[in-house]
């Protein structure tokens, strides 16, 4: 039997069949709802307006040919969701600004590990998550996040505690706006999470990431993606009809067990 993708997804997806709308419903409304609890404190009501715009053809999520990777496309989805929720104008304007140039002079000697500290900060994440995502110890963390307060205090003139955290929204915006010719592809932040990197690569992907903050970015929604996919369990056929009638898809009916299956099945 032929095994079902993302690739396959998307692709389904894209062409409004309906295996493809159930095996995403089933597999990443979890995903989804994760996303919408930690940007938006599970907003009530927020899934059910979002999953018909993410349905929508020109939704930007389905103008790529596919994602063979499930990561990669997971990373995608986060992005696509935060970009609907926010032409709700869901979030409110950071009572002080801070922009990337002022984070690059402050943390200018910052290790690439601290950066991504610091930046998982500004995705909300607690220093305990933080450390369970990159897999080191919670205290690096804290030290990093903590030594960067104080290095934003002194080259800002209005300066308070959890500016990182409360500017999350814009910096990453601007981030994402960065993007340039020599940024690094996904496949370089799997191969590091998957230990699948030479020596070399590591350091020439480290010089990189030393001057790119829409790269520290994408590695860090790299890490959220894997993150979120461990922690999180498909949709029973219960669980997704209700999601699936509303998206008008049809609930695959579920097959009738024959006397020995229900047998084995007790």
């Amino acid at each position: 039997m032929a095994i079902y993708t993302c690739f396959d997804m998307v692709r389904d997806c894209r062409d409004n069949r309906p295996e493809g709308w159930t095996y995403l419903i089933t597999n990443y409304a979890p995903i989804l709802r994760r996303f919408l609890t930690q940007y938006y404190d599970g907003r009530a009501g927020l899934l059910d307006r979002m999953l018909p715009q993410l349905k929508n053809p020109q939704s930007t999520l389905w103008a790529a040919p596919g994602h063979a990777e499930e990561r990669i496309f997971v990373a995608a989805l986060r992005q696509e969701l935060l970009r609907l929720v926010e032409l709700d104008k869901a979030s409110r304007e950071p009572s002080i600004a801070l922009d990337l140039e002022t984070l690059t002079s402050a943390l200018a000697p910052f290790t690439v590990i601290d950066r991504q500290y610091i930046w998982l900060e500004s995705m909300g994440y607690s220093n305990q998550i933080t450390a369970e995502m990159m897999n080191l110890d919670v205290t690096s963390s804290e030290s990093a996040r903590a030594r960067a307060e104080e290095a934003l205090r002194g080259v800002l003139d209005q300066w308070k505690r959890g500016l990182i955290a409360e500017n999350g929204l814009n910096l990453g915006r601007l981030a994402t706006a960065s993007h340039g010719e020599r940024c690094l592809p996904a496949k370089a932040f799997l191969d590091t999470l998957d230990g699948r990197i030479t020596w070399q690569r590591k350091k020439d992907y480290e010089f990189h990431l030393m001057q790119c903050w829409f790269c520290i970015d994408h590695f860090c929604r790299i890490r959220e993606a894997d993150f979120a996919i461990n922690k999180s369990t498909p949709l029973t056929e219960d669980e997704a009809a209700p999601l699936l009638r509303q998206l008008s898809i049809p609930i695959p009916k579920k097959e009738k067990k024959g006397l020995l299956a229900r047998m084995f099945a007790r």
